[in-house]
Parts: C-alpha cells; structure tokens; sequence
C-alpha cells in the first residue's frame, strides 16, 4: 500500500492557508484577539501552524509572525496575503474553468471585465495594500535577484513597474555608485514615496505608453509574467530602442525547468497567471527566445534559491 500522507497532505493544505488568511485579515497578529469559543479555535491552529505561541491563557505571535504577518513589520507580508485572501482564493475556485477556457477569471468571479490590475487599482486602499504586498515579497527576492548577476559596470539602472522600488533599492544597496530611478503609474508612485527615500528617483508613466527614462540597465521584476507575447514583444523592443549600445536588461522570474520537471512552486505561480493575468512562468529558452526577438544578446539566466530568478541580457 502507498503512503497516502501526500494525498492526505493536499487535502488539508487550503484549510491551512485559509487559517492564516483569516488570521490576518482578523489582525489577529497586530493584537486583536477577542475570546470566545470560536476564536479560541482559530488561536489554537494558529499554534498549531507555528504562528503563534500559547503561554497560560494569553497568545503570542512567534518571531516568525512578528516578522512576516504583523502589519507593523517592514518585512510584512500582510498586504499579499490580503490580497491573496480577498482576490486570489476566490479566483482559484474557477481554475477548472480556466484550465478549460485558457482565460482568466476576472469576470466570472468578481462580474468585472477588468483584469488584475483595474482591481487592484479600483480604490487607493486596494492600491495600498496591493502595492504593500508586493514589497514584502519583494524584501525577499530583490537583494537574491541584484546579487545574482554582476551589474558593476552599469551607471544607471531604471526599475519598470517596480512598485515600492524594491529591487531598485537592492542595486543601490550593492551598487552605491548607481542612479536608481523608479518608474510606474502615478498612484504607485505615491505608495512609493514612503519607501525609497531619497536614494531612489521616482517618475510617474506607463512603460507601455510613454517615454522609458534614460538608463543603461532596465528591470523588468514580475511584469514578463502577466502578460501575451505581443505585449512583452512591444515593451521588449520598446526597452531595446532606448537602450545606450551595451545596455543591459535584467529580468527577474520564477524560471521553469527546461524540461518543465519544476519547480512546483513556478508550476502553482503559472497556473496562478492562468486565473487572474494573461501571462505565464516561461523556461530561460522562452525568455531567450522573446529578447533575441527584440535585438538582445548575451541572454543568461541565474537561479537564484529565492522566490525570483534572474535573466540579465544585453543590447
């Protein structure tokens, strides 16, 4: 008889997301615990799953909250488990129907023909938290992603769509010689003020729409994913065209295997693309395959060991 722990694993796997969703979005970990039977049940699992910790009749949240689930932590992770609670789980309820039609489900859930971002955007509050989400994960892979290719001999690196600026931030971290520029919609730029500071020059404009600022490395971080390959066609020779001769264009994805055996957290992450973008994880060839479309060479790809790899391609 097989083990059945793997299957017995999966079933129970969304009802452990869903506890620390509620959690969350409860504030649970910010200090809000009214008792009660029922609450009592919700602290008990959260024990259970290693965020909290019971000492007599009071709970505390582990360092592991306190780091990545309290809204007050600058590494928090709130906003995108916010958004994962409030967007992504709801939309995950159609994935067969996705899988059959190969569309998103915008419509189908939330009665919007709007895609990912006209929902994200709909109020400054879901900007917000969207946005806040995104830095927390973007705390964690942009320094992997920065370290993974050696940038030294850029002066100028413009972040495209980079949200918080937190890749931005980790060049200039390693590269203190390097002009940083963040260039994304107006509302994101707003957002934006409260995290980069003075170290990171902030310009409002669509990378699909309007002038890219001048830079001699662009960065394109989890923008390739969400979109078909005649967007990426349009903005990949839009980047080259304003590249300097031996620019430089760093792209940091999830990469697939070539031979497409994993990993299963880029498979999940391309089946989440399928519900709520139009876009997709793609292997280094496929990369390789749309920037040498656009002009580019030299096209290598580093796995990195965080949540985001890095593909860095020259003009």
């Amino acid at each position: 008889m097989n083990d059945p722990a793997p299957i017995l694993e999966l079933i129970d796997a969304f009802r452990r997301s869903k506890t620390m969703f509620t959690a969350v979005s409860l504030g649970i970990f910010d200090g809000e615990r009214p008792r009660g039977e029922a609450m009592d049940r919700l602290l008990d699992a959260c024990v259970g799953l290693g965020l909290l910790a019971r000492r007599g009749d009071e709970y505390i949240n582990t360092p592991l909250a306190d780091e990545y689930l309290a809204r007050s932590s600058p590494r928090t992770l709130s906003g995108y488990i916010r958004y994962s609670n409030d967007a992504l789980y709801r939309l995950w309820e159609h994935l067969d129907d996705a899988v059959i039609e190969g569309t998103n489900r915008w419509k189908q859930t939330f009665g919007t023909d709007g895609a990912l971002f006209t929902h994200f955007f709909r109020t400054p509050t879901a900007a917000r938290d969207f946005l806040i989400g995104m830095h927390g994960f973007g705390m964690i892979s942009s320094p992997a992603v920065i370290a993974a290719c050696d940038l030294s001999g850029f002066a100028s690196f413009a972040d495209l769509g980079g949200a918080t600026g937190h890749l931005a931030i980790a060049a200039r971290a390693r590269y203190p010689h390097m002009n940083a520029t963040l260039f994304d919609l107006p509302p994101v730029i707003e957002v934006a003020k409260e995290f980069a500071g003075d170290q990171v020059s902030l310009v409002a404009g669509d990378f699909f729409a309007d002038p890219l600022p001048a830079a001699d490395l662009y960065a394109l971080g989890r923008i390739l994913h969400d979109w078909p390959e005649t967007k990426i066609d349009a903005l990949l020779h839009k980047i080259y065209a304003a590249l300097p001769e031996n620019g430089g264009l760093l792209i940091a994805e999830k990469l697939l295997q070539e031979d497409r055996s994993g990993s299963i957290a880029t498979h999940i992450q391309s089946l989440n693309m399928l519900v709520c973008t139009e876009g997709r994880e793609r292997t280094l060839s496929e990369y390789s395959a749309l920037l040498h479309r656009a002009g580019f060479r030299d096209v290598a790809g580093h796995v990195t060991g965080a949540p985001l790899d890095a593909v860095l391609a020259r003009k």
